[in-house]
């Protein structure tokens, strides 16, 4: 008779489970990372779809401004951040439509550069009556990160023969 055999797990085996464990522990990891990024930009979209949602519901209060062009800013990301002043009406019901269009503008810049990281608008105009592009533009650090640091969405946006690197854009149609 041979004597027992070994019982119980042989070094070799506890440290193949430990190199195991420790690769599904990183894939974990990786993952969790990675739906964190995708989290983040998913939130910055949902804000600049309320922002241009926003804007095109001023514009629709606004008709008039919308008709004499007073709400085209067709430009591009770097003439699109600088700030626009607002008019010097007292309050809504004292401007006229030009100036309305004016603070509809004024105020949906202070809220993109608020809310957007390097947020800037510009709404371009149509071809056919009355519509309008609005185009949503932010700086995105995970796009300049990529191997191709210019956003397909930026194509349509004003001035898209020189696209911006590492810009999103969401655009949106508004028809009155």
């Amino acid at each position: 008779m041979r004597p027992d055999r070994q019982s119980g797990m042989s070094l070799i085996e506890v440290l193949v489970a430990i190199i195991v464990t420790a690769v599904g522990l990183l894939g974990f990891v990786g993952t969790q990372l990675a739906a964190a990024k995708y989290n983040k930009e998913a939130s910055l979209r949902s804000v600049a779809t309320v922002l241009a949602l926003e804007i095109a519901d001023r514009m629709r209060s606004n008709i008039a401004g919308v008709k004499a062009g007073d709400y085209d800013r067709n430009m591009g990301y770097a003439v699109a951040t600088n700030a626009v002043a607002p008019p010097t009406c007292g309050s809504i019901s004292d401007c006229s439509a030009s100036t309305l269009a004016q603070l509809d503008i004024a105020n949906w810049q202070k809220e993109l550069a608020a809310a957007l990281p390097g947020g800037a608008g510009a709404i371009i105009p149509g071809t056919t009556m009355f519509a309008k592009s609005i185009v949503v533009m932010w700086q995105d650090k995970s796009l300049m990160e990529s191997a191709s640091p210019i956003d397909p969405a930026c194509s349509s946006a004003p001035n898209s023969n020189t696209p911006v690197s590492g810009i999103r854009c969401f655009n949106t149609m508004f028809i009155p």
